[in-house]
């Protein structure tokens, strides 16, 4: 074995070691509705001239985001919490995620969730990344899913229903 072939070997199990170690808790799974606002929770920070078929943004655009979460589908209904981060618009009707969802109420008031990845809007379900969180979510791993619940093609408002299934490590 090549000698940069052990150290490889040593920083891969660096890495796992706090997983190998540890372990993980049982899987949290959370149901709520993140309410899209276009224009007030939503604000395009960098736009280009490249028109996407049917979007309310251009390839590219990037969108900073500050979305109530809620327990129903009614925006009056009890909040959870936020989805603070931003999108970026692709050339078609996917953008892709770098947010957290901000617990602040309930048993996870004050921890957070860092989810990534593509979001297709024109499938039914759609699943993003967990990478991450923190609190009770330090060291999560797992997927939401993302269904839109309904939407408004005149102002481009919607509602998403999301399902967080994460595993969080045993410190």
């Amino acid at each position: 074995m090549a000698p940069h072939s052990s150290l490889l070997l040593s920083l891969l199990f660096l890495s796992l070691s706090p997983i190998l170690t540890y372990g993980y808790n049982d899987l949290v799974h959370q149901h709520f509705y993140m309410h899209l606002l276009a224009g007030k929770n939503e604000v395009l920070v960098a736009k280009s001239d490249i028109p996407v078929p049917g979007s309310f943004y251009n390839f590219g655009s990037v969108v900073v985001v500050d979305n109530l979460l809620t327990q129903g589908p009614n925006i009056t209904s009890n909040p959870v919490g936020k989805a603070q981060g931003l999108f970026t618009v692709m050339n078609s009707l996917t953008v892709v995620w770098n947010a957290n969802i901000v617990f602040t109420a309930g048993e996870y008031n004050g921890s957070s969730l860092a989810f990534l990845g593509p979001d297709d809007i024109t499938q039914p379900i759609r699943e993003v990344s967990i990478v991450g969180g923190t609190g009770y979510f330090r060291m999560a791993q797992g997927y939401m899913t993302i269904k839109t619940y309904s939407v408004n093609l005149i102002n481009g408002d919607a509602e998403i229903e999301v399902d967080i299934y994460a595993y969080t490590a045993k410190l």
